[in-house]
């Protein structure tokens, strides 16, 4: 016999086994009184006239939303068990098997590819790298994360969340982390989960706000690529950049039908499918559609992470003294940001480094040691070093559970 809860004016329902959407649904209906004082649950009060909102107890661990009260312990287990559940599913799918092949495939391409390669001369124009600029391009590869933290944070306010820049950083930097591990940007699905469990946002809203967030990036690379890809090149470009070149215009095309379709066919075929899943549909898509209402604020910004982006490897290429004019610095840092959503590797491992490689030797005429030396020591920024910042992160994380979850 399940237990049963009652909202206001409705009918006395029983309590099953469900999913932790439908227990998150039940919960927020509830609406019980206030105990002395006026506090509430999980939250804990306000100084009187700070103007501040009340701010729940807890951190990644909490158990129920924020703006959840549990009227029945068996309520609270439920959920409990669901988010469990939840956690443990999205484990398996950031870190299987499927993960380790997928580490196997970009070693063999470099291990093909580096046949040739003087590792001696590259190591030696390595050992040469003033760790000045190493540092001055960590900075600023770092800056950048805060500028997405805040972009990221107005996109999710335009569906009524109330974020901030501050409040999401460190899921950005673990979401920047898993990515680095796993392939197909399954971080961005993790820091999706994390918004949901730290804030009650639906994850259905939240993965269309980084969809949305993921467009902006895209035309913005597209559009740098074309224009620029002109102003390094001229009218002579690389036969083998043309299948880039095709392969990101074919892409925006896609990206611009599904906007239309998802805009204009959409709410029509909702007709045909479940109420629950018409409920995700319809909460995805307002995730996507209305974080474009945010573009004159997103625009700039992600302009702005994408100079700090090039400056990263305008950085690294000092660092080796070496020099390339500015719009060639571009074309390299947006291709190799655009490989880096090739879904066979993590962070595009493999692709990037060989294309860094090619257009740098072959396009722009660097020696091949030095090409390679740029590719190593720009993913050690980009890519190593957040593996290491984000792990600590991930660690931490961990232990403020376990220690919140203790007896």
């Amino acid at each position: 016999a399940g237990t049963t809860l009652r909202r206001p004016g409705s009918r006395l329902h029983p309590i099953r086994p469900v999913s932790e959407v439908a227990a998150t649904k039940r919960l927020r209906g509830l609406r019980p009184p206030s105990p002395p004082g006026g506090v509430t649950g999980a939250e804990t009060p306000s100084p009187p006239g700070s103007g501040r909102q009340s701010k729940p107890l807890g951190g990644w661990g909490d158990r129920v939303p924020p703006t959840a009260h549990v009227e029945d312990p068996t309520i609270e287990q439920l959920a409990a068990a669901a988010e469990r559940t939840d956690e443990l599913a999205v484990r398996r799918q950031l870190f299987g098997w499927r993960e380790l092949i997928s580490t196997a495939i970009p070693i063999a391409l470099i291990a093909y590819f580096a046949r040739n390669v003087d590792w001696s001369d590259a190591f030696a124009t390595l050992r040469r790298a003033d760790p000045l600029f190493v540092v001055a391009a960590l900075f600023v590869y770092y800056l950048s994360f805060p500028v997405r933290a805040i972009r990221w944070a107005r996109l999710l306010r335009e569906g009524g969340a109330r974020v901030f820049g501050r409040d999401l950083l460190e899921i950005l930097m673990l979401g920047w982390f898993v990515n680095c591990l796993v392939p197909a940007k399954l971080g961005d699905l993790y820091r999706s989960y994390l918004v949901k469990r730290r804030f009650g946002i639906s994850l259905s809203r939240t993965v269309g706000v980084v969809v949305a967030e993921r467009l902006l990036d895209l035309f913005v690379v597209f559009g740098l690529l074309v224009v620029d890809g002109y102003v390094a090149f001229g009218r002579t470009i690389l036969p083998d950049l043309n299948i880039l070149y095709v392969t990101g215009g074919a892409l925006g095309l896609l990206i611009l039908l599904g906007l239309v379709g998802l805009y204009a066919i959409g709410p029509r075929l909702g007709r045909f499918f479940p109420a629950e899943v018409r409920r995700i549909g319809r909460l995805f898509r307002e995730g996507v559609l209305h974080s474009f209402r945010a573009l004159p604020v997103a625009g700039p910004l992600t302009l702005l992470v994408w100079v700090l982006e090039t400056s990263r490897l305008l950085l690294v290429l000092f660092a080796l003294g070496l020099y390339l004019p500015p719009s060639q610095v571009i074309f390299v840092a947006v291709a190799s940001s655009l490989l880096t959503t090739v879904p066979l590797t993590p962070a595009g491992f493999g692709f990037v480094e060989i294309a860094m490689v090619y257009v740098l030797t072959t396009g722009f005429g660097l020696a091949q040691n030095d090409a390679v030396a740029v590719a190593v020591l720009d993913r050690a920024v980009s890519v190593f070093s957040v593996i290491v910042v984000g792990g600590v992160l991930y660690l931490r994380t961990q232990r403020t559970e376990r220690i919140g979850a203790g007896p």
